[in-house]
């Protein structure tokens, strides 16, 4: 189970859950809408760069926030495990294309740009991480 494998690692610094459809970057808490992460300000940061990456490969805007924020109240998500229990400072959900045109079928001709607008994200987030860990001066 990846909540095993999580626990049993010593320094997991992301984690990205993905679905479809909704074009939305989220951070925690979703179970819980009176919480707040304590790492709120660096998660949005590094969350809101994603997105700009995602946007700047073919032009999709996704959307950056909460899960309690930017959609509705929803328990059982990964993210708020990972983050709260597992210690994951930078976890999220990710919605991937589209706003529901085409809700769970993505026409394949979709397939590849979504793929590269999302790799684009991942690897922002990464490059995000890895700065902070410099800057900070210790592995995040």
């Amino acid at each position: 189970m990846i909540a095993d494998y999580i626990l049993r690692q010593e320094n997991v610094v992301g984690y990205i859950d993905f679905h479809s459809y909704s074009q939305l970057w989220m951070s925690p808490f979703g179970a819980d809408c009176s919480k707040i992460p304590k790492d709120d300000e660096d998660i949005m940061e590094a969350g809101m760069g994603a997105a700009k990456a995602l946007k700047d490969v073919h032009g999709k805007k996704f959307a950056v926030g909460r899960v309690c924020k930017i959609i509705y109240q929803a328990s059982g998500g990964s993210l708020d495990w990972t983050y709260a229990e597992g210690g994951v400072k930078y976890s999220y959900a990710v919605e991937l294309r589209d706003t529901g045109l085409h809700g769970f079928l993505l026409p394949e001709d979709e397939i590849l740009p979504s793929s590269e607008e999302t790799f684009a994200g991942v690897l922002h987030l990464a490059n995000f991480i890895r700065m902070r860990e410099k800057q900070w001066g210790y592995r995040v």
